[in-house]
Parts: structure tokens; sequence; C-alpha cells
């Protein structure tokens, strides 16, 4: 199974850059320029830490590195967006936000165990999910699913020919245009979709100012916090109905002819609201390019029970704006439903969730930089025939950190992301169902796994554990999601997976 290392992940995307293959940078010599000079100066740093000993906690200069960083961050954001559109406005608002971002997230190290530099974590989400595309899963990469749906297609058989035809044809100019800047949404998706993390941490923030406050008996602690007052209600009704939209092909009311009309999920409005609620930064991020991003003012949005035409164009914008939107929200959902790999919002949740190998963070106990918190390879494994595909996750855990809590941490985020037993129909693009995911996270001679299946019971290879008394040996359980949370099936009794690895042998 391949590791996943910056170095080479720097190096393929030098590559796929020469040879023209991103997009938005082809044809653009000077963005083109500049990026790989960026690049050549990661690639240069990283290959000189990585071979001296101690590696690259010791070695790496990591202001330095931050701030090549930052500067790739930037280039490749502004050449994305002008990719989009080349007259859009706010731009520079944008990279003046991650400036102020990353002043701020200075003061954030402490608040968790292993605090990530998310400016450098964003970069290489972006290559991670690069990578699985290109090399991974091609036929996706090629073919992937922009929410278009074709209900005449759908219901062929009550319709005539030629409105059939028309509707493909339809589809397919749709998808031609949309792919065209395939390779910018995917680089903002995955460069923009934790840009509200600082701010969501603002609660753990007060709790620590409180806890030294007590001391001095001042009992009317004013939070740092926010809200949203009354002014900002239209533009977030706004911003929430283009991420639920859905594009359909419908043929018109004489059956003679197609339109292209819009939608609301209401099942994916819920849950973006319930997020917006909740402040988590997924949502948070998506609004904040809503609001500053002078792309998304071409974003057509009306009443919620109207059906309404577009021209192409329109149709293209919210095909495009209301992906890039919904994806970064999706990412931090309570109540996701995934059981497919067919579009980019489905490629940010897996490659967010493997990039450990980075987790550069500055541990409170020691406030020493260690550069991992587990190195990671992955796998995809198709059926001969048809659209089913495996994936397999081996966390090699560093030393310094917890197995169990590591190994906890993961099973609970696939557990929270992924339902394989659900049946989820797409339209024509190219869509595998995963069959299964197994995930492991290995230490020393220590390995524990989660191995979720469509068709069968899900496992777990857990350690040893003394419950209420009972003892039970280390081997291979069965493990299922009750009341959301996961649980150890044993002969006897159903027992919660946190419990059981509390009480785990030592």
């Amino acid at each position: 199974m391949e590791k996943l290392k910056i170095l080479d992940l720097l190096i393929k995307y030098e590559t796929w850059v020469k040879k023209g293959e991103i997009k938005f940078l082809k044809n653009k010599p000077k963005a083109q320029k500049t990026i790989l000079r960026l690049v050549n100066d990661l690639i240069s740093d990283f290959r000189e830490a990585t071979g001296k000993e101690g590696g690259l906690s010791v070695n790496l200069d990591w202001h330095r590195t931050h701030m090549t960083g930052q500067a790739l961050w930037e280039n490749l954001a502004s050449a994305a967006l002008n990719d989009i559109d080349s007259d859009a406005k706010g731009n520079s608002k944008l990279f003046d936000f991650i400036t102020a971002a990353t002043n701020f997230e200075d003061l954030l190290y402490g608040l968790d165990t292993y605090y990530r530099d998310h400016t450098l974590h964003s970069i290489w989400v972006y290559f991670v999910g690069e990578h699985i595309l290109r090399d991974f899963l091609p036929n996706v990469h090629g073919n992937l699913n922009w929410y278009v749906y074709n209900d005449i297609e759908r219901d062929k058989s009550d319709y005539s020919d030629r409105l059939l035809k028309v509707a493909r044809q339809k589809e397919k100019e749709l998808y031609k245009k949309v792919n065209e800047h395939r390779d910018a949404i995917w680089c903002l998706i995955s460069l923009c979709h934790d840009l509200g993390y600082s701010v969501s941490k603002l609660d753990k923030l007060n709790e620590k100012v409180k806890d030294v406050l007590e001391f001095f008996d001042i009992p009317d602690f004013r939070h740092v916090g926010y809200s949203l007052d009354v002014e900002h209600q239209f533009i977030v009704s706004q911003f929430l109905e283009l991420m639920a939209m859905e594009v359909r092909i419908v043929p018109s009311i004489d059956m003679k002819d197609i339109r292209i009309r819009c939608y609301r999920d209401d099942t994916i409005y819920w849950r973006l609201c319930r997020g917006f609620e909740k402040k988590q930064h997924g949502i948070l991020s998506s609004y904040l390019i809503y609001k500053i991003l002078g792309i998304f003012a071409d974003a057509s949005v009306r009443g919620v029970a109207e059906e309404w035409g577009f021209e192409d164009s329109e149709a293209i914008d919210n095909i495009i704006l209301g992906d890039i939107l919904f994806a970064i929200a999706q990412h931090e959902f309570d109540f996701a439903h995934l059981s497919q790999l067919s579009s980019l919002a489905d490629i940010l949740i897996l490659a967010d969730e493997i990039e450990e190998f980075s987790r550069y963070g500055r541990p409170l106990s020691s406030r020493a930089y260690y550069d991992t918190t587990a190195e990671v390879g992955i796998n995809f494994k198709k059926a001969k025939q048809g659209k089913d595909i495996e994936i397999e996750i081996k966390y090699e855990v560093d030393d310094r950190h917890p197995l169990k809590d590591f190994f906890k941490r993961k099973a609970e985020s696939l557990c929270r992301m992924y339902s394989l037993r659900q049946d989820t129909n797409v339209n024509n693009a190219i869509s595998y169902t995963i069959q299964s995911i197994k995930m492991t996270a290995e230490q020393k001679d220590e390995n524990l796994f989660l191995h979720l299946r469509k068709d069968a019971g899900n496992k777990g290879y857990l350690p040893g554990a003394e419950v209420d008394g009972v003892k039970y040996k280390k081997g291979e359980y069965s493990i299922e999601i009750y009341d959301d949370k996961l649980h150890v099936d044993t002969e006897d009794k159903r027992i919660p997976l946190d419990d059981w690895l509390k009480n785990g042998n030592k």
C-alpha cells in the first residue's frame, strides 16, 4: 500500500503543472511560473529536512515553510478564482483574511492536543485530492457528479424519443461547460474548506479565559463571540438556498420542449440550517467566501416555492458556485449519509479524513513541534464488473500519540460521515458505490481496525478489556452504530466502544 508523503505529492503536482494537466494554470505562464517556484521551494525544504537526523520536526524552518505555503495558497486561489471569472471582485479581501486568520491562529495552538496549521493542511488536502482523482479514480475525475438531474432520462418511458434526445444533449452541454472549470473548483473547495475553523474555536478560548478569571473573582466575564443580526438574514437565506438547490432538466408544460429548473432539497437544507446554527466550521467557511468573493454575486436565487427557468449561463454559474459552497459545508455535517464516490464533495471528505500525515502542531506539554500524528497509506480496490469499490486506509501512529485515542477519533469520524447501507442514486456521472471501508491503526506491534461493510455486519479488531467485571480477550468483534454511537456487540451485551477502550488492557 502506498504511503502518502508530502514530498511525493509536491513532486507529483509539479509534474502535472509542467505537463499542462492543471487546467486553470494551462496557458497562464506568469501564474504557472510563480506557483512552480513556490512548489520548488517547498520541495527543496522538505527534501533537505527529511534527509537529516530528527526529520521534519527538528530540521524544517517552520516559519519559512508557513510563509511559502501561504504564498502558494494565495497564488493557487487567485489563479482558480480568475479561471472561473476573470472580472470578479473581492479576491484580495480573501487574501487579507488569510493573513488575519493566520495571526489569530497563532493564539490557538494550546486549545487542542495537536492543533494543526490550517493553511498548510488545506494545501495538502488539495494535493491529496488531486492524487486520488488522477491516480486512483480517473473515471470519476473525468465525469464528476455535479448534482444535475435529468428527470426526463429518469422517466424516459413517459416521453418521446425526440424530447429524450434534446434532454440528453442539454445535460451533456451543461457538464461540458462546468467541467472546463473542474480543476479550479476543486482547488477552491480544498483551499477554503477550513477558513472558519479558528472562529469555531472561540468557545474553547472562552473556557480557558474563564478558568483564569475565576481566581480573580470576576463573575461578569463577557465572552468573545458573535451573532448574526437581522440585517444578515436576507443574505443568509440566499446563501442557504443556493447550497440546497438542485438543477433539474424537466419537460415544458406542453411536453414539446425542455426546461432547466431549480428545486430545493429539503433534507440538505435542514442539515445546512443545523450546521449554521451550531456554527460548524465547514458552513462558516462557505459563508465567509460567499460574503466576500464577487463570483457569488452571479448566483441566481429566487423564492423556495418557485419553479423557474435559467439561461444556460445562469445554470452553469449556479452549478459551479453552489457545488463549491455545498462541498465545503458538507464536510462538517453531523448527519451525513455518504455511500458513494462521485463528486468533489465526496473527495473532500475522504482527502480531509486521511490528511493526518502532516498534523503539524505544538503539543502543550512539550511546546515542541511534531511533524505528524500518523503516516497514512490508502488503497482502492475496484470490482472487476460494476461500479463497486473498497477503500483501505492504514495509519502508522506516532509513538507519542496514544493508539486507542487515535483509533477512537478516526472510527467515530468515519461513522459520522459514511452510511454504506444507504442506497443513493445519482445522475449519469461515474459513481462508485462503496462496498467497504477498512481503517487500520498500527503502533509498534499493536494494531486495531474497523471494517465498515455494505452487505455484511461491521467488524473491528480491538484490545482486550474488562467492562463491568467481565473480561474480554483481544480479537475481532461485531461493531454497530446504535443511537449515534459505536458499540461492540458481544455474546451477552452491547458495550459502547468508548467504554471498551477506556477499560482496555494497558
